[in-house]
């Protein structure tokens, strides 16, 4: 068998090992935190594994004397036209990922962003479902970030708010 094929197997395998122990130590972190922080630790987790699969395949496949500089390339120009394609979804997703982290509204708040007033019914990593007068609101998390927003505090009267 010859040496170079060992090698890319071996460098593969440790690619894949790693992806495996990482995701084992992120669904142990995971949890310890409430369900809305889980499906960050998910994402998170299923993108570390594909990154570093990926990784292996290209190193293993170099080492093999495949040429990956082409790959690479194309790989990056791929990406670089889907970031711009996906740009605000991506910020959307970010930004949720952030109101998780910080919590700056929480479900039952009242509040006003943009025009959209009233209570917010659920969060998620891409929007914010704001009720009122039995109109449904879905508000991007990246304005929540990129704007003013509003908040009654549902513990202060509102002639004191």
């Amino acid at each position: 068998m010859n040496e170079n094929i060992v090698q890319a197997i071996l460098i593969f395998a440790v690619f894949f090992i790693a992806s495996i122990i990482i995701d084992k130590i992120l669904k142990r972190i995971e949890s310890k935190f409430d369900a809305s922080v889980r499906e960050s630790f998910r994402l998170i987790s299923n993108s570390q594994r594909a990154i570093l699969i990926f990784i292996g395949v290209v190193l293993a496949l170099s080492k093999l004397g495949f040429d990956v500089a082409a790959l690479v390339a194309g790989l990056g120009l791929t990406g670089f036209a889907l970031g711009l394609a996906l740009k605000d979804a991506i910020s959307n997703l970010v930004s949720g990922i952030m109101i998780v982290i910080y919590k700056p509204i929480k479900i039952g708040n009242k509040i006003e962003i943009t025009g959209s007033k009233g209570t917010v019914v659920d969060l998620n990593l891409r929007y914010i479902t704001v009720k009122s007068d039995g109109v449904t609101h879905l508000v991007p998390n990246s304005i929540l970030l990129n704007n003013k927003v509003s908040i009654v505090d549902p513990e202060v009267p509102a002639e004191k708010a």
